[in-house]
């Protein structure tokens, strides 16, 4: 049973099926289907059932899956155990576009002046596929908002952020709450935000970036609810109003989450305690 086979099969499950999978590992639909056929051949049974259009798990497809997680995070393990060893390692860190652009800048800058053993590698996803990530080891490490609660995870508290509304300064605006894609940790709290304010009529407009959304708010086409830190410093700062929430949580804390027992635990916690500064 090789490593690649079983990503293969781990990916398919994941992925929800042949082409997700083919996507996530570079390859092509038949190659994907030709390493489940041989997986099933080698293990004399049938790990899939088809169900419509929609693969499901046998019952042995499901107790192979367990074991197959098992099996590549020990991988994990082991590779970056060896990694870990030598003079310098790579620290792949997850987190929201915002949260790179306000939060991260200095503590990378000091990472690479007193630590020069570890070279960071940034991603950038919503706090919720974030989750994802590194239980299935995609990154190391992630820093996230209202981080879950999971056997298999351990949280670091690091910054507790205020939320705010953002208005126009100037001007009257528009019933449109703004707000990123799904998954976004602040988009969370703008909808809990619009339901608890009593303006659930209010148009929803989505935007795929945090300046995006500060940019048609200064131009009058609606407000958010937002890290007030995303706002401070940004480049429509004098053309905003910043006004505390009055609805809902007043703050969401963001944190550092890894895996259990990830043996590059040592360099994750050298950057959390950078980013608590």
């Amino acid at each position: 049973m090789e490593i690649l086979t079983l990503k293969t099969f781990k990916a398919v499950v994941d992925e929800q099926g042949i082409k997700g999978a083919a996507d996530k590992l570079n390859t092509v639909q038949s190659n994907i289907t030709n390493r489940i056929k041989k997986l099933e051949t080698e293990l004399d049974t049938k790990l899939f059932t088809l169900t419509g259009r929609k693969l499901q798990l046998t019952p042995s497809g499901q107790q192979l899956y367990e074991y197959a997680e098992q099996i590549l995070q020990l991988e994990y393990q082991a590779i970056s155990a060896m990694s870990r060893n030598k003079n310098t390692y790579e620290l792949r860190v997850g987190m929201p576009e915002t949260f790179a652009a306000v939060h991260m800048p200095l503590a990378l800058k000091q990472l690479k002046l007193n630590h020069a053993e570890i070279r960071t590698k940034i991603h950038t996803d919503t706090s919720e596929r974030l989750v994802f990530s590194v239980l299935n080891n995609k990154v190391d490490c992630a820093a996230i908002g209202n981080a879950p609660k999971h056997e298999n995870l351990v949280v670091i508290p690091i910054v507790k952020e205020e939320l705010i509304m953002v208005t126009p300064r100037d001007s009257e605006y528009d019933p449109v709450l703004l707000v990123r894609d799904e998954g976004c940790g602040y988009r969370q709290h703008a909808m809990l935000w619009r339901q608890q304010a009593g303006r659930g009529s209010d148009e929803l407009m989505v935007m795929s970036s945090a300046d995006g959304v500060l940019g048609c708010i200064a131009a009058g086409l609606g407000y958010t609810i937002i890290g007030k830190n995303m706002v401070a410093g940004s480049r429509y700062e004098k053309s905003l109003l910043m006004t505390p929430v009055s609805h809902g949580p007043k703050h969401v804390q963001l944190s550092i989450v890894y895996r259990k027992g990830c043996p590059l635990e040592s360099g994750i916690l050298t950057l959390a305690t950078l980013l608590t500064k």
